[in-house]
């Protein structure tokens, strides 16, 4: 079958799934910006899929200027980098993520938790409260420069227990996940 544009010529292949993905994209754009919950669960429920955490790397790191002002952070210069990636349990690559936390803002024994764990985070600090604040996102629509420049949305958060600022979590979340929610 082919698909007809209103001046009757056929719609290219592959167009009304690019189509589709840029409205999911900015679907789940608009859903971060608004929630506090954990980006990884909000992807979960908007593909109806499981999703699984991969650390990659760990390492420390200077903060830069972005991360330096929205942490409040004072004297502290440097933070510990966590990165990796979301992947559905099919295989397919939600989003590359990033962890940037300030370790001497968390208490000695959370410290100690996610310096000798692959573990997510996310576990480690949730039974501490922690919950994302002044968080962004943006809808990507320019094409991929490069074949593996997958983003359709950035975004990314403030992780705060009580009233500190503790950190900045990101996520880059791909294309084809995208069209797996539309």
């Amino acid at each position: 079958m082919t698909i007809r544009a209103g001046s009757g010529k056929p719609i290219p292949p592959g167009t009304c799934d690019a189509t589709f993905a840029g409205a999911a994209a900015s679907l789940i754009a608009t859903v971060l910006v608004m929630s506090e919950r954990p980006a990884a669960l909000l992807l979960e429920e908007l593909a109806h899929t499981r999703t699984r955490a991969e650390m990659l790397s760990r390492t420390d790191r200077e903060l830069t200027a972005s991360e330096h002002y929205r942490l409040d952070a004072g004297l502290i210069s440097s933070g510990h980098c966590r990165t990796g990636l979301l992947r559905t349990e099919g295989g397919i690559v939600v989003a590359q993520t990033e962890l940037v936390i300030l370790p001497q803002r968390l208490p000695a024994g959370v410290r100690a938790a996610l310096a000798r764990t692959r573990m997510p985070a996310s576990r480690i600090l949730a039974p501490l409260g922690a919950r994302r604040l002044d968080r962004r996102a943006a809808f990507c629509a320019r094409q991929p420069d490069s074949p593996g420049d997958d983003v359709a949305v950035e975004s990314s958060a403030v992780l705060a227990i009580g009233n500190t600022k503790i950190g900045i979590t990101a996520e880059r979340i791909t294309r084809q996940f995208c069209q797996l929610v539309g």
